[in-house]
């Protein structure tokens, strides 16, 4: 037996010597099958929609974060503080809870959605092709491989028509791999030319790529650019918390304080500093946002595809199947030279019948020609490929008949320019020519033959899709540059790229060959720069989509079949039809289940509500993180007791930052636009959390002293109040006050964010649930707080600390919308980005 030799494949699983003998025309008889699935012997398939409940489980509860501060938390209750553990990990708790209950949902709705695009294969029982789920082949099944199809698991070749298999997704080699009898079919491989039938030795766990992926366990998680800012947002206040915890150690160990408060107070500084919500939030939005886009019959495959949606500027889309129907027909066919109409029909009918496996163009012409008359017996075959561009039949009577591309099977330039003239109509102009020489078909590249003779042009048709021209102007309306990158002739695709809408300039037009010839900078800027691109090969796609990735497009790719494949793994988002090819579906991040473009614009603009939700959240978390950290910093210059407790970290976090999210990712809110990252979020809530932290401190430092000042003057009995309960009275007021501060500052945050002015009295009517559900979640926790304030270890604020609580958020908030109006913000990336 033949089998790949790559350096980058393990040895391959050895197949049993024992096999029953299986009639290749027959395979197995129901009572066969019957028998296997009694044994157990039936091939287990893991959907590919979305992820176990056990990695939805562990990826939302076993986080660094989480891990550390359950550490936390555990110290705590051993010293006895139950209650604080309680409140420190509430709303770690319930973002946990939130996380986990919104991505089984949304498992749930995308497994029903991903049985309309299981993988089907052919088998033979009893003498009949049938198809079914793959999960239902049997040990010893013969299946059927024709081109597009993925091999689903191990086995002898029984049957083989020149078939051609694509190992790279499992050995990383890209050139094809010819399977002669005997030779071994790999599960994860797919056909790309030709056909065969292979018995399924190897099924389930036993298979070569389940294997492959359990030795390697290799996972590419790939990240949109949205989540990489957030991942090195996280990274930086992770750095920055280690440097806080030696401080915070160190400042324990030098004011005498107790292990009890060190720890409590570390747990404020961990949850102040790492905003796991905001992590647990964008998973929330994502899974919600897949479920969203599943109503309009867009299976999510890949959870972040969602964000990529939103993230697509340049999309690149295949021609046949995508703006057109893929429903070709023949419109007419001219013979060429001596040939007439009836010899040309025959040489038509005598390749399409007796190729092994019929494309849509191939079953075009066979419909057109019907039987052909001749009694001709097949010899050999070159199968069509969309790297070759053309296929071959030799028969016995010593002539080989070749259809493909004209500019590579014309010997005449004229004969080339007229098929050229018919594609600038729109229509696929195919070449049928004939040669005395024959063909060597063991070889790996086989040549034409030199002494071609011209006989004829079948010229096919194929219109577009019903809606695909609003559906174009839609996408460029979402500033979505379109380019169409196809294998038909340059022509055929620009007249079509026209008619769909698509601008194309003259010299935005490039072929295979041009492309060939430039260098690497000037290829680099084609790709960039041109709308069109004929004849095109699948590596030659491969680079082009590389080459616009490299120069900073986030580019998606759409398409349907075998030549996408290469293309899809360089796309940042690939977009499959679910009636293409197998293995595109299987690669894809995104499958369109009714084959209709049309889903795309509402698909990317369901994406970008996902984001704007996303980028709300992290307004919230950050502004709240950044206001807690810097009012311990702040508060620990004057060396005063620790700002917060953790019981005050979990009022301002569910108050008005975890309810506020929810809100946001359910839809119950809609927050107004935020376009940059830097400015609008990361710019913003930065001056906000440093406002807030100045009202904070103030009133914390203030109420402080001024408590102080007050007790001092109120005699207990015969003796004034002790050192130490004079200053845990004056620290539960100073917290109250700046808790309550920080409660409050960050309410008038949110309500900015649904555009609320807090002195436009008519704004609150307008985006009334918002002015409500700020008001009912405020008023709650100071209803608690006060109502509660031995629980809450705060002490209820005197009259001066109630001016404070009043007039300190709302002054630095109006300094902070000053700012903002004098346009600060909308500079900010300039100032940044100044030496």
């Amino acid at each position: 037996m033949s089998q790949p030799t790559s350096a980058n494949t393990p040895d391959l699983p050895a197949i049993a010597s024992d096999q029953i003998d299986i009639n290749p025309d027959l395979g197995l008889t129901e009572a066969e099958v019957a028998d296997r699935k009694r044994r157990g012997d039936i091939n287990v398939v893991v959907m590919r929609s979305s992820r176990t409940y056990k990695d939805i489980f562990q990826e939302n509860v076993f986080t660094l974060f989480n891990v550390t501060f359950g550490v936390v938390l555990i110290l705590l209750m051993i010293l006895g503080q139950i209650t604080d553990a309680i409140f420190s990990g509430f709303s770690v708790f319930m973002n946990i809870l939130v996380g986990v209950t919104q991505e089984i949902q949304a498992k749930m709705t995308l497994d029903k959605l991903a049985l309309l695009s299981v993988q089907k294969v052919k088998v033979r029982r009893d003498g009949q092709s049938q198809e079914i789920p793959v999960g239902e082949v049997v040990r010893d099944d013969l299946i059927e491989l024709n081109p597009g199809d993925r091999a689903p698991v191990d086995g002898a070749v029984l049957i083989s028509q020149n078939v051609e298999m694509d190992e790279s997704l499992l050995t990383g080699e890209s050139d094809p791999v010819a399977k002669q009898l005997d030779d071994i079919v790999l599960s994860g491989s797919f056909c790309l030319a030709g056909s065969c039938v292979f018995r399924a030795d190897k099924i389930g766990n036993e298979s070569y790529a389940v294997k492959l992926s359990q030795s390697s366990r290799v996972y590419k998680r790939v990240f949109t650019p949205l989540q990489k800012k957030i991942d090195i947002l996280v990274e930086i206040f992770i750095l920055v918390l280690i440097v806080a915890a030696f401080l915070h150690i160190a400042s324990s160990l030098n004011s005498g304080r107790t292990m009890v408060d060190t720890i409590r107070y570390a747990s404020v500084i961990i949850n102040s500093f790492v905003p796991a919500g905001l992590v647990l939030s964008i998973s929330v939005a994502f899974a919600i946002g897949a479920v969203e886009i599943s109503k309009r019959r867009t299976l999510i495959q890949k959870i972040n595809a969602v964000d990529s949606m939103n993230s697509v500027r340049i999309l690149c889309t295949d021609k046949t199947g995508t703006l057109t129907q893929n429903k070709l027909v023949v419109k007419s066919i001219i013979p060429l030279g001596d040939t007439d109409e009836d010899s040309l029909r025959e040489l038509i009918a005598l390749y399409t019948n007796l190729m092994g496996t019929q494309n849509s163009s191939a079953k075009a012409m066979a419909a057109y020609t019907d039987q052909p008359r001749s009694l001709a017996k097949f010899v050999s075959e070159v199968p069509f490929s969309s790297s070759r561009k053309w296929g071959a039949i030799v028969i016995d009577i010593g002539t080989t008949i070749m259809v493909g591309a004209p500019e590579i099977l014309f010997t005449s330039s004229e004969m080339q320019e007229e098929a050229k003239q018919y594609a600038r109509q729109g229509l696929r102009a195919i070449a049928v020519v004939t040669s005395e020489e024959g063909i060597d078909t063991s070889e790996k590249n086989p040549a034409l033959p030199n002494n071609r003779r011209d006989r004829g042009i079948v010229l096919l048709e194929d219109s577009l899709r019903p809606d695909v021209i609003e559906t174009i102007a839609e996408l460029q309306n979402q500033n979505i540059r379109l380019k169409v990158i196809s294998g038909d002739s340059v022509e055929t695709v620009t007249s079509i790229a026209r008619q769909a809408g698509i601008a194309v300039p003259a010299d935005a037009v490039f072929t295979q060959k041009t492309l060939e010839a430039m260098d690497n900078a000037t290829f680099s800027r084609s790709a960039a720069y041109g709308s069109v691109f004929g004849r095109i090969t699948p590596d030659m796609k491969r680079r082009l989509i590389s080459a616009m990735v490299k120069r900073g497009g986030y580019v998606g790719m759409v398409g349907d079949g075998v030549n996408d494949v290469p293309a899809f793994k360089e796309a940042q988002l690939a977009i499959a039809m679910n009636d293409g090819a197998q293995i595109s579906k299987d690669v894809a991040d995104i499958v369109l289940l009714d084959n209709n473009l049309s889903a795309l614009p509402q698909a990317f603009s369901a994406g970008d509500d996902i984001k704007q939700k996303i980028l709300s959240s992290a307004l919230l978390y950050l502004t709240k993180n950044i206001m807690v950290i810097l009012t311990i910093s702040f508060v620990g210059f004057v060396q005063l007791p620790f700002p917060i407790e953790p019981r005050h970290m979990t009022i301002i976090t569910m108050a008005v930052v975890g309810f506020p999210t929810i809100w946001i990712a359910f839809g119950w809110l809609k927050p107004r636009r935020l376009e940059n990252f830097l400015r609008d979020v990361l710019g913003y809530s930065s001056l906000a959390g440093i406002f807030g932290a100045i009202a904070m401190t103030i009133g914390y430092v203030m109420s402080y002293y001024f408590s102080g000042w007050a007790l001092l003057k109120v005699p207990n009995g015969s003796a004034m109040i002790n050192s130490d309960a004079f200053q845990d009275i004056a620290r539960g007021q100073a917290q109250c006050v700046s808790t309550l501060i920080g409660t409050i500052f960050c309410l008038f945050v949110f309500w900015s964010l649904t555009d609320i002015s807090i002195w436009k009295i008519k704004t609150f009517f307008k985006n009334l649930t918002a002015s409500i559900l700020g008001i009912v979640s405020v008023g709650l926790s100071i209803v608690l707080m006060l109502g509660f304030p031995a629980f809450f270890q705060v002490e209820v604020p005197d009259q001066f600390g109630w001016t404070m609580i009043i007039f300190l958020p709302t002054s630095c908030y109006y300094v902070l919308r000053m700012l903002q109006s004098s346009k600060l913000l909308r500079h900010l990336p300039r100032y940044l980005s100044q030496p």
